[in-house]
């Protein structure tokens, strides 16, 4: 008996795929602290980058119904810009008021993440071509 899941890569379907990054915070960051990472570090970007990734969902359906398409545009480009800063700031508190280990650790969690959460958006929009053409 063989069982398969579908990945849906359409906007606005909820897969797994699109949250995958999430999973891999959780994951990685029990992990890490199993390994004896800095608590804090971990704990800072596991938690920035999943409020950040929740705000981001919010924030990207609520542009999606703008109907003014340069409007939209700058907005996304505004709400990414932001995620960046908002991260920035997180590694840079961690910094400032802890280790430079906890400010590393979490950068390493946010960039890890980020660096996930790209690959799979780019493979999910190639996707969506082919999906359309």
């Amino acid at each position: 008996m063989s069982v398969s899941a579908s990945a849906s890569f359409e906007r606005g379907s909820v897969s797994l795929t699109s949250y995958l990054d999430v999973v891999l915070v959780l994951v990685g960051a029990a992990c890490a602290l199993a390994l004896g990472a800095p608590p804090t570090g971990v704990a800072v970007g596991a938690v920035a980058w999943i409020v950040v990734r929740a705000a981001s969902l919010v924030a990207d359906r609520r542009i999606e119904d703008i109907a003014d398409a340069r409007r939209q545009l700058g907005l996304g480009v505004a709400l990414r810009m932001l995620r960046v800063w908002v991260l920035a700031c997180a590694i840079i508190a961690v910094g400032l008021t802890s280790s430079r280990a906890n400010a590393l650790a979490a950068a390493l969690v946010i960039f890890g993440a980020f660096s996930f959460h790209f690959v799979v958006s780019a493979v999910a929009h190639r996707q969506r071509k082919r999906m359309s053409a």
